[in-house]
């Protein structure tokens, strides 16, 4: 097995001082819009040889199945690459782009649905740039997140986690269309992605 590449360390950060908790099975299983206007301001994080790294997701696209063609399943589409979106609610789908991006997505609804959440942008730390995790090709190289975790359970107790801070105050968030999908008809309009409108390291205004 090829090793993963490590996290930049200037993600390093502490999960526990900051309150942070893994939200259930049943956070994941909801209606995939509503899953990722939540995951802004929610925390993507690696543990790295005994240490955590991570940052605060600060943009996200819904992509909604069979129905969506701007969905890697639409039309039912199923590959062993796309198999993973197959999966419940609370798994990985990473996918390798124009030769040189992984590009990580959190799996919603359940079990055959082939729903999921690109995450797209993120921000560190006092310490980290605030462009570093700008763009989702941006998030998986700082975090070192390649197509292995494509397909692992993120409540599975393995090295990449989400943690929410219950009761935090909710960023403000802006709406507009996906990025990227002028390939898509009519799904090229669809107001489903959402972003931190006070964050710096949102991949595009």
């Amino acid at each position: 097995m090829i090793a993963k590449p490590p996290p930049d360390a200037r993600l390093r950060f502490d999960p526990e001082a900051l309150g942070l908790e893994e939200p259930a099975r049943s956070f994941y299983r909801r209606p995939t819009v509503q899953v990722a206007r939540d995951l802004v301001g929610a925390w993507i994080a690696r543990r790295h040889r005994g240490r955590w790294y991570g940052a605060r997701i600060v943009e996200t696209e819904a992509y909604l199945g069979s129905g969506d063609a701007a969905a890697h399943s639409f039309r039912g589409r199923r590959t062993s690459r796309v198999e993973p979106m197959y999966s419940d609610g609370g798994h990985l789908y990473v996918f390798f782009v124009y030769g040189m991006h992984h590009c990580v997505n959190v799996v919603t609804r359940r079990a055959g649905e082939a729903e999921a959440v690109l995450l797209r942008a993120a921000e560190g730390g006092p310490d980290a740039p605030a462009r570093l995790l700008s763009g989702p090709g941006r998030l998986c190289a700082a975090l070192g997140i390649t197509g292995e975790s494509s397909g692992r359970d993120l409540l599975g107790g393995g090295d990449l986690r989400i943690l929410r801070r219950p009761r935090a105050r909710r960023p403000r968030i802006g709406v507009s269309p996906r990025i990227g999908v002028d390939y898509a008809g009519e799904a090229r309009e669809w107001p489903l992605r959402f972003f931190d409108v006070d964050s710096a390291a949102v991949s595009r205004r």
